[in-house]
């Protein structure tokens, strides 16, 4: 490790090694003393068990008396300690002057730097997308409305982040529209006009009016004849 023969540098390194056989809190975090993204191994004598607190203040630490990749190395190990947290651990919440420190180190480590994108390839694109639709082919209109329906009363699923980036990749993009679609279509419009038949054939020689905003067909009368 990179790191500087400072104050920070005796208080980790004494933090470490008194709590390496007589930590004996309820719970407890792993800890490798040489982190391993700065080469440090899962060894036994690598390892340390500490508090939630103690193990924010160990990556506190690490962060002050470090330099180099291994200072923004650590200061994004940090970064993410202050905000993750799983079911299985039960993480330290710093205070309003910690998490500015750790957010202020975080930003001044990641300038100039520029992510790693990992792009897949048009061919696995391409792949993922005929299965994907041939799947919602075989789909019937029913369990396709059903699918449709689970979705849009997610709540949760439909964050404004999620309708922005669909608005945007779908702008200026024509409509696809799966076979199903057709299908269903021509079945309504077939049905529609069965409909039509029928209610022509029931009420020949009839007239109808407007009653309270509905249709209702009555008997024409001698007036409406002549």
């Amino acid at each position: 490790m990179e790191y500087k023969n400072n104050k920070y540098s005796k208080w980790y390194f004494s933090l470490v090694n008194s709590k390496k056989y007589k930590n004996t809190s309820d719970y407890l975090e792993k800890h490798h003393i040489i982190p391993k993204s700065l080469g440090g191994t899962d060894a036994e004598e690598n390892l340390v068990y500490l508090t939630a607190r103690e193990h924010y203040v160990a990556h506190l630490l690490l962060v002050k008396m470090l330099q180099g990749k291994c200072k923004k190395s650590m200061s994004y190990a940090l970064w993410m300690m202050t905000n993750a947290s799983t079911q299985h651990q039960k993480r330290y919440v710093p205070n309003s002057k910690l998490y500015e420190f750790a957010r202020k180190n975080f930003v001044s480590s990641q300038k100039g730097h520029k992510p790693t994108i990992i792009r897949q390839p048009e061919e696995a694109k391409k792949k993922l997308s005929k299965i994907m639709k041939a799947k919602m082919a075989e789909l019937t209109p029913e369990e396709m409305r059903e699918r449709l329906l689970k979705s849009f009363h997610n709540p949760e699923s439909w964050t404004e982040e999620r309708k922005r980036k669909i608005s945007e990749s779908t702008k200026g993009t024509p409509k696809t529209r799966t076979k199903n679609f057709y299908l269903a279509q021509e079945k309504t419009r077939d049905e529609r006009t069965l409909r039509m038949i029928e209610c022509a054939k029931k009420n020949k020689g009839k007239t109808w009016k407007l009653v309270d905003g509905k249709r209702v067909w009555m008997e024409k009368s001698n007036d409406t004849q002549t």
